[in-house]
């Protein structure tokens, strides 16, 4: 388990959520993968955090030509829309995962909304990094009020997210803009 200060929050300024398109997910996961070719160390494999950051991980592992593997967190209370996150995130860790990573390993999420996700999972994998090793972060989206920023990044958002893998919203939506360039801390 890991937590964060209670100052962090996600921004929520129109209540009328943003929905990607699966074609812009897809592009933004590819432009994601292409920023980090050439990284030291090489990105070695690529984990995608469960449930929301299994696509775009996979497309990212599929253009590196590295493996894909994934890991479960979670600290919603529940899927309702505009909700804070509670601060505390749960991760699994299945049997599967390799015991020794080298290299970059490369965490992907659909969305940052503390940067809590991606500390609590670098904490769970911290034994298994091996000399050298290093972490590197990717999100989709990520949350104007996100204090920790990923490495790398696709939108900056100050509202609500429903994915394409999501049950649809319904009411009132607001489009994704096309993106331009990848983001990077």
């Amino acid at each position: 388990m890991s937590s964060t200060p209670d100052t962090a929050r996600r921004v929520f300024a129109q209540h009328v959520p943003f929905v990607p398109t699966h074609y812009q997910c897809f592009d933004a996961a590819r432009m994601l993968a292409e920023s980090v070719v050439g990284t030291e160390p090489e990105v070695t494999c690529v984990i995608g955090i469960a449930s929301g950051g299994t696509s775009p991980a996979r497309v990212m592992a599929d253009y590196l030509k590295v493996p894909f593997h994934t890991v479960t967190a979670r600290h919603n209370a529940s899927d309702a829309a505009f909700q804070q996150a509670t601060g505390t995130v749960e991760v699994l860790l299945p049997e599967a995962l390799p015991g020794r990573f080298t290299g970059t390993v490369l965490l992907v999420d659909d969305i940052t909304g503390t940067g809590a996700t991606f500390a609590a999972v670098t904490d769970a994998l911290r034994a298994r990094f091996a000399d050298g090793a290093a972490v590197m972060t990717a999100a989709l989206f990520r949350n104007r009020g996100c204090p920790l920023n990923p490495d790398r990044w696709a939108w900056t958002v100050n509202d609500w997210v429903v994915f394409p893998w999501e049950r649809p919203h319904h009411g009132l939506t607001q489009p994704v803009p096309a993106l331009r360039r990848v983001n990077a801390r």
